[in-house]
């Protein structure tokens, strides 16, 4: 079994390529919540193979409800103006995870090929 000192720069690259990588999916799982457009596809989803009910709201009814639930409209207007800063911040951090896997897997695939 290799020790930490046994590892070579292209191991540690791969090891820090998958890190890197992994920082990326991580941030768009948590992120994925506040995307309107991902909402609408999994609500346009639900919908199509009828999982949606009363019960089960979709989504996009989700979002919805927590702006009717506000009492007054500026309320209303708040939670709205929050969703769509919300939306707006989930694509801004969607694209620094979309850099972080390339990178990953650049230095991943450097880690491999380059000896």
């Amino acid at each position: 079994m290799p020790t930490t000192f046994d590892l070579g720069t292209n191991e540690w690259m791969m090891i820090w390529g998958a890190g890197v990588a992994l920082l990326g999916v991580i941030i768009m799982w948590r992120v994925s919540r506040y995307d309107l457009a991902g909402a609408a596809f999994d609500s346009a989803w639900q919908v199509a193979t009828g999982q949606r009910s009363a019960e089960n709201p979709t989504a996009l009814e989700q979002k919805l409800r927590d702006i009717n639930a506000e009492a007054s409209a500026t309320g209303k207007a708040k939670r709205a103006a929050g969703t769509v800063i919300g939306h707006f911040a989930a694509k801004v951090a969607n694209f620094i995870a979309i850099i972080l896997l390339l990178v990953g897997a650049g230095l991943a695939a450097a880690g491999y090929w380059w000896r």
